[in-house]
């Protein structure tokens, strides 16, 4: 596709109009833990509970009330898991890519159902990866344990109730969850057993975010983790869906970075930084069914505005997620060329070219 097809797709509207109930929800969700933690003077644990509550929301699709719960409730397990595997190996650079390598590639996987199984696979893999750059201190581990999945019901429960409207007719028959999981099991064993592209997506992206991680870990970068944050969101198992992908990511970071670092030069008050945030996350979730763009613009300083309350640093926090972002922007695309190129696909189709050349 062309550079101008590439930027279309980038931006394509896939659901016009502005949902304020689910901003309102996810808003709730997200900006209530974060302030009740500041006002009860421990930002800390606002934080480790607001991003509970943001990435357990992201995860419920719109759909029947099973699969909203159901996905909100599994995303959220696997958020957990992720959060407390990040935080035991946080002080151990190489522990830390080791893990990254084990969480990162089996997620992947979960694309295989779909859609949601895609993003809830990402936000499990993110949340690893930002709990794991973020210092624990002065939250123990099992403190941060705990308080992390206490934001993740609210989410669950607000975003399913905000979504009601959109579920369809009740089935006459539905399976047995039992049935679901089993069914689903054996979607992604068979995938993991049988799809040599989904197996090679998973095992270069797993690799790249682990020495992402082992990098900015080794070399002490401050915010660093947005490198291989980066790297997850743009990273895809096609050229061309990490062509769109970067596109998408690269549009909305400036735009979001613009944004905060505006917010935070304008003022450095923290009910103001609050406020903000919590209007950030409304619009996240309010216009999040627009397209994967508008939640990259929002997604930004909802995260850089929920880390401020802890970490005040102005517009510096901004322009160094601006320049780990590019970095892991021209990372991902990097390796996805490469790959392309030089990998198992690309001499599979180059042997399938020659062979129909052939006389």
């Amino acid at each position: 596709m062309s550079a101008g097809g590439v930027w279309a797709e980038a931006f394509r509207v896939e659901r016009r109009g502005i949902d304020v109930r689910a901003g309102l929800a996810g808003g709730l969700a997200t900006g209530a833990p974060l302030a009740i933690g500041v006002a009860a003077g421990a930002p800390e644990i606002g934080v480790t509970a607001c991003f509970g509550g943001l990435n357990a929301a992201l995860a419920v699709p719109r759909g029947a009330l099973r699969e909203r719960v159901g996905w909100g409730a599994g995303a959220s397990l696997g958020c957990c898991a992720a959060a407390a595997l990040a935080t035991a190996v946080q002080g151990s650079a190489v522990a830390s890519a080791v893990a990254g390598f084990a969480l990162v590639g089996p997620a992947a996987f979960l694309r295989t159902l779909g859609r949601t199984g895609g993003l809830a696979g990402f936000v499990m893999s993110a949340i690893y990866v930002i709990m794991n750059g973020i210092p624990a201190a002065p939250l123990g581990v099992g403190e941060r344990v705990l308080w992390f999945p206490l934001g993740s019901p609210g989410g669950v429960v607000l975003m399913a109730a905000a979504y009601a409207r959109d579920a369809p007719p009740p089935g006459r028959e539905r399976a047995p969850l039992g049935a679901v999981l089993a069914r689903g099991a054996r979607r992604v064993g068979d995938a993991m057993a049988r799809d040599g592209t989904l197996r090679g997506h998973a095992l270069r992206l797993a690799t790249i975010v682990a020495l992402a991680i082992l990098v900015a870990a080794a070399f002490d970068l401050e915010h660093g983790y947005w490198i291989p944050l980066t790297i997850l969101a743009v990273l895809q198992p096609d050229e061309h869906a990490s062509s769109v992908r970067a596109v998408q990511r690269g549009m909305g970071t400036i735009i979001g970075t613009a944004v905060i670092a505006l917010v935070t030069v304008l003022t450095g008050e923290e009910w103001l930084l609050l406020a903000a945030q919590a209007f950030a996350a409304f619009g996240l979730f309010a216009v999040f069914a627009r397209g994967y763009f508008w939640l990259v613009v929002l997604l930004t300083p909802t995260a850089l505005l929920t880390i401020s309350a802890v970490d005040y640093q102005g517009d510096a926090d901004a322009l160094q997620r601006a320049a780990w972002s590019a970095l892991g922007i021209v990372v991902g695309l990097a390796v996805a060329e490469l790959w392309w190129r030089l990998g198992p696909e690309a001499a599979r189709g180059r042997r399938q070219a020659g062979a129909e050349r052939a006389p």
